[in-house]
């Protein structure tokens, strides 16, 4: 853990923010472009686990369903920047605590550790783009309990960005209400 902190605290500059932020509008832009001209204006509009924060067997069949299996392979196709997006928000939202922590001055104890936040949830996406793929992979022959496993990773996934999320804006409070003070 350490290790990654101290990298993440190396390389926290406004370059390396500014590429992970770009690389993470980049990718979500390719993506919608994508699954919008191969999947809903072919197979139908439909919505994937990923964007809910939770979601049951029946949700997943039912959707699977509704697009077909043509249709979801044409979806994980659209959808394989999603490998490169978890890694793209994880760096920028880390950078920027970082930063922050770094200008208010914040930047050890339990505050600093809350910079992996992000890559906790970016973690959490991997594992559930993985068994939303392996359901893909096997449809119609889905699993009750992968679905049940990817529907908590995907809530913990929530869960850890909104918690970052959380952080990055409480620390800009910080920093906008220390800018006030010193005037």
């Amino acid at each position: 853990m350490e290790k990654v902190l101290a990298y993440v605290e190396r390389h926290s500059n406004r370059r390396n923010l500014l590429l992970s932020i770009i690389a993470s509008i980049g990718t979500i832009a390719i993506m919608s472009m994508a699954t919008q001209i191969l999947v809903y204006e072919v197979y139908g509009y439909f919505t994937m686990p990923d964007t809910r924060f939770g979601y049951s067997f029946t949700d997943i069949q039912t959707a699977f369903v509704g697009i077909g299996a043509e249709g979801l392979q044409a979806w994980a196709i659209a959808h394989s920047p999603d490998f490169l997006f978890p890694l793209a928000y994880s760096f920028a939202m880390m950078f920027g605590t970082m930063l922050e922590l770094n200008k208010v001055e914040k930047n050890s104890g339990l505050l600093r550790k809350s910079v992996l936040l992000p890559l906790a949830g970016g973690i959490a996406d991997y594992i559930e783009n993985t068994l939303i793929l392996s359901q893909i992979a096997i449809f119609p022959n889905l699993s009750e309990l992968v679905i049940a496993i990817a529907s908590v990773v995907t809530l913990l996934k929530w869960a850890f960005l909104i918690l970052g999320f959380v952080v990055i804006f409480g620390l800009l409070i910080l920093i906008i209400y220390k800018g006030i003070s010193k005037k």
